[in-house]
């Protein structure tokens, strides 16, 4: 009989049966989170991609300012309201011509006028708040400070109260520019994606050698024309496969849900963040693949490869809220910054990768995905010749 020395067909069926279950789960998981990330990045995208209504403001308001200004001078009541529901807009051209004549700045009209509060009223704050809003500006922009003297507005006044509560107008400002499709994008790479493929690769890559050790059915499959190379090697070619098909599932899940949700997809763009994670996982898969081979008790190889990577996963938890974008809107502390620096998670450099396929491409990820590279090789090597000359209780 033939003795296998590379590779065992039979050995592979086994592992892929023997796991089968959980690599499905893991990836019907994965996949449910690539649809729903995709939807709530489009819903968010949707939202801070609509109409800019500040032309449209300042516009309105102009014309609101040169009615009230009117009406203090000549006694009159004239509004918008009044405008509105108007038939002859006779009045109103005669004001907005007296104004416009004794400024070369000013155009006015009542189409335009007209226009400017059309755009308005399609806005989500609705046009009475404007009008609303335009009041409380107007009658606080001829009011001093009784102490001060200074002029009192609407704006310094939410200033001053979001202050009083704890609330700097930088972290306001900071967050009304946050990027949240970029935090998305952080939160699915390190945390809601890598999470089903780390428990998979956690109990996997425990079950395929030591496990079988600590159970005593190693020494069944060494008993036939096995060498302990081909076990060494068959194992390892599972754990740098099936993670592949599991990646590669997310990555056409994302393909698809974005063409279908979205319209749209790059590419070039999500095959690079992919192939990043790809590259995270089978660091981490090695580092399993290394505890498994040194270990002839299956809770000592757990110990080890379980308790690294999850002690990596913690720290890209408390790292994402010492990244900078998270800093930058008062969501963060800058020390926490610390734990990418102590983790595998922090070479995914996510927002490098997101660079590829533009004008502009940060090639500061190559470094950081060749440490990941030679972490895995030097794993699967080290684990496979330590299995082949360590002592096996058979």
């Amino acid at each position: 009989m033939k003795t296998t020395k590379v590779f065992s067909r039979p050995l592979m069926k086994q592992s892929i049966s023997a796991n089968k279950v959980l690599a499905i789960a893991c990836t019907l998981i994965l996949c449910l989170m690539t649809v729903v990330i995709t939807f709530a990045g489009n819903l968010i995208g949707s939202t801070s991609d609509s109409t800019d209504y500040t032309d449209a403001q300042t516009d309105f308001y102009s014309y609101l300012y040169v009615l009230a200004s009117y009406n203090e001078m000549a006694g009159t009541e004239l509004s918008y309201e009044d405008f509105a529901g108007a038939e002859d807009l006779s009045q109103y051209d005669t004001v907005f011509e007296m104004m416009s004549a004794q400024s070369d700045d000013l155009d006015l009209s009542s189409e335009d006028f007209a226009e400017a509060a059309d755009t308005l009223s399609r806005s989500e704050t609705g046009l009475d708040s404007y009008i609303e809003n335009f009041e409380y500006v107007y009658a606080l922009g001829s009011v001093q400070g009784c102490f001060s003297g200074d002029d009192l507005d609407v704006e310094a006044m939410m200033t001053n109260m979001l202050e009083m509560m704890g609330v700097s107008s930088d972290l306001v400002e900071n967050m009304s520019k946050m990027d949240t499709s970029a935090m998305l994008n952080q939160m699915y790479f390190t945390i809601m994606s890598l999470l089903p493929i780390l428990l998979f690769i956690i109990f996997a890559g425990n079950a395929l050698i030591v496990d079988q050790v600590d159970k005593g059915s190693m020494a069944y499959i060494l008993s036939t024309p096995t060498k302990r190379s081909a076990v060494a090697i068959t194992q390892a070619v599972y754990m740098i496969v099936t993670p592949l098909i599991m990646v590669g599932c997310a990555f056409l899940t994302k393909l698809i849900a974005c063409n279908v949700i979205v319209g749209e997809v790059d590419v070039v763009k999500y095959a690079a963040l992919y192939g990043g994670l790809y590259l995270l996982t089978e660091a981490m898969a090695g580092i399993c693949y290394l505890a498994s081979c040194i270990f002839n008790l299956s809770k000592y190889a757990l110990a080890l490869g379980g308790g690294l990577n999850i002690w990596f996963f913690i720290c890209s938890l408390l790292g994402m809220f010492g990244s900078e974008s998270m800093v930058n809107v008062g969501m963060g502390v800058e020390e926490l910054g610390m734990f990418n620096r102590v983790s595998l998670v922090g070479l995914f450099d996510i927002d490098a990768l997101g660079t590829v396929g533009s004008g502009a491409v940060d090639d500061s990820f190559i470094p950081k995905l060749i440490a990941l590279v030679v972490v895995a090789v030097v794993c699967y090597v080290a684990g496979a010749v330590r299995f082949q000359k360590k002592d096996l209780p058979l």
